[in-house]
Order: structure tokens, then C-alpha cells, then sequence
């Protein structure tokens, strides 16, 4: 049964980080979790506005509204009853919120997408996007849609398979989702259109293999306590993945993130990140980092500047 003990939840006090905090708080009442809520005020460049302020003063502003915002979304979540600490931090946001991941031994982070479009997304990326590159536990991003069903409320789970390695750490971790919930599972592959496209001899061929390891993944017990269906599709991955959420059928879209490596996740935009823009309109999507291999475990931790 996976269970969640310390969820950090960075905001920056836009709808979608408060509805981050609100799914936080749900899934902490469901797991008897605590919450760390995290604002990172970062530096101001006085080029930038070219006029000349107290850079001093300006940031003081800052941090003391902040302080004053998180303890406001303390406040309200004491009707949960979950435990709440908050704190704002100085400096790069990605870093700061890397940094406090570890020291806060997190073992979730939930975060709100922007939903950005165009030039300005694609030139600049999102915060959340650098982080389901870099971020070493299971992620959860929620849209500044609706703010979504999470358990025990969630019924139906879509769980995307490019069969690399972690998807068995994806297919765990919404198994045991829909083992509390009593949820229905829908295991989906997605068959790029060149591979897709050969003779009807070896299309058959092709699609009964990835039957038959996609069967590999559910394992008999789960059949017990909910009901799984797999689907194979034609497509480009990330644009079919995001049909299925659209549909309004599901609760919950878990992944795992592809990526052999730190480096690959950095320089390579994967099928996670293009689905995470148009899923998490719809429903918040549980990303699963990959493994962290021998190799990368014995490296030494860089401290925090």
C-alpha cells in the first residue's frame, strides 16, 4: 500500500497553487499526512523596472507578505485537522524548493500548473515543469481548473505504459490509489504512428506483444479488488493521452517519467511535460520520477549556496 507521510506544497498565491494546497490538504486528511507549504520570493533585478528603489525594503515587503499569505492558507485548512507548517525562503525558486524537498524529507510535492499558452510558455517553461525534470519523489500537479477528486472520492484512474523503466512504480502506485478507492483502472499504451504504420500481418503482431506485456503489469491479486481494462491506441503519445483525459472520465492520470537519466529528462521535452499542459486542465496527474540508479545514488549532494 503506497502512503504518504510529508507533502510540500510550494504556492505562489495564484488560484492554481491555492487549489494545490486544497487537493494537499484532502490527500493529507486521506494518508494522516502533515503539510509543508513553500513560498520562494525571488531576487529582485532593479534593471529590470528602471527606476531606482531600496531593494532592501522592497524585499522585506515581500517576505512579509508572504508570511502573512501562508499563514492566512494556514488559518484555513485548521478545519481539516491536518498538520500545517509554512515558510518563505529567499532565492532561486527552483533551488529553494529542491533544497527544502530534502531537509523537509518530503516524500510528496503537490504543485499548480498555469496552464500558459503560446511564444511565452514554450521560450520560458513553468516552474512545474522544470521540477517534474528534477524533482526525486512522486509529483502531483493540479490545474487551475477544477480542483479535482482525490481519495477516497477518485473512481477512475488512467495509467499511461511506454513500458520503460518505472512504469512498474506508476502501475503500483495507482493500484494501491484504486485498491482504497474502489476505482476502475484503465492501462493505456500508445503505439507512435510510424511504428503503427506496417502491413496488417505485422500490425497484429505488434499489437498482440503489447497486449501480452501489458498483462504483465497487472498482477492477479489486483484483479480482486478492482477492475482493470488495457487499451493500445495509434498516435502521438502525448496528443492521444490528452483525448482520454478530456473525455471527463477520469479522476486521476498517473505516469511515470520517461528518461533514463537527470540529463535526459533536461534536454529531452518528454511525453509527461507536453501531457501535463493540457491533463492537468482536466485532472490532476500523478507523475512517478524514474529510479535513481546505483551510479547516481553514490554521487555526492551538492549543498544549497
Amino acid at each position: 500500500m503506497v502512503r504518504f507521510q510529508k507533502i510540500l506544497c510550494p504556492v505562489d498565491f495564484f488560484k492554481p497553487s491555492t487549489h494545490a494546497f486544497s487537493y494537499a490538504l484532502k490527500l493529507a486528511v486521506n494518508y494522516g499526512a502533515s503539510v509543508h507549504a513553500l513560498h520562494v520570493v525571488a531576487p529582485v533585478i532593479p534593471a529590470a523596472y528602471g527606476a531606482p528603489f531600496n531593494i532592501e525594503e522592497l524585499t522585506t515587503g515581500l517576505e512579509k507578505e508572504s508570511v502573512r499569505l501562508l499563514q492566512k492558507l494556514k488559518n484555513g485548512a485548521e478545519k481539516s485537522g491536518v498538520s500545517v507548517t509554512t515558510e518563505v525562503r529567499m532565492g532561486d525558486i527552483d533551488l529553494e524548493i529542491r533544497h527544502v524537498l530534502e531537509t523537509q524529507k518530503a516524500d510528496l510535492v503537490v504543485m499548480g500548473t498555469h496552464g500558459r499558452r503560446g511564444f511565452e510558455r514554450l521560450v520560458m517553461g513553468s516552474i512545474t515543469e522544470r521540477m517534474i525534470r528534477h524533482c526525486p519523489v512522486p509529483l502531483i500537479t493540479v490545474g487551475p481548473g477544477r480542483k479535482g477528486a482525490a481519495p477516497p472520492d477518485i473512481r477512475r484512474i488512467l495509467v499511461t505504459t511506454d513500458f520503460s523503466e518505472g512504469t512498474r512504480d506508476a502501475m503500483d502506485h495507482a493500484l494501491s490509489i484504486a485498491q482504497e478507492c474502489q476505482a476502475k483502472v484503465t492501462l493505456l499504451h500508445v503505439v507512435h504512428d510510424l511504428a503503427a504504420d506496417f502491413s496488417a500481418k505485422y500490425h497484429e503482431q505488434l499489437f498482440q506483444g503489447i497486449q501480452t506485456e501489458m498483462q504483465k503489469l497487472i498482477p492477479a491479486e489486483a484483479l480482486n479488488w478492482c477492475e482493470v481494462e488495457t487499451r493500445i491506441e495509434a498516435g502521438l503519445p502525448y496528443q492521444v493521452i490528452s483525448e482520454f483525459v478530456q473525455s471527463g472520465k477520469f479522476d486521476l492520470l498517473v505516469m511515470n517519467i520517461h528518461g533514463k537519466n537527470m540529463l535526459d529528462r533536461v534536454l529531452v521535452g518528454s511525453t509527461a511535460e507536453r501531457s501535463v499542459r493540457v491533463a492537468s486542465e482536466t485532472c490532476p496527474v500523478l507523475l512517478i520520477p524514474p529510479p535513481v540508479s546505483k551510479k547516481e545514488s553514490r554521487q555526492p549532494r551538492r549543498k544549497s549556496a
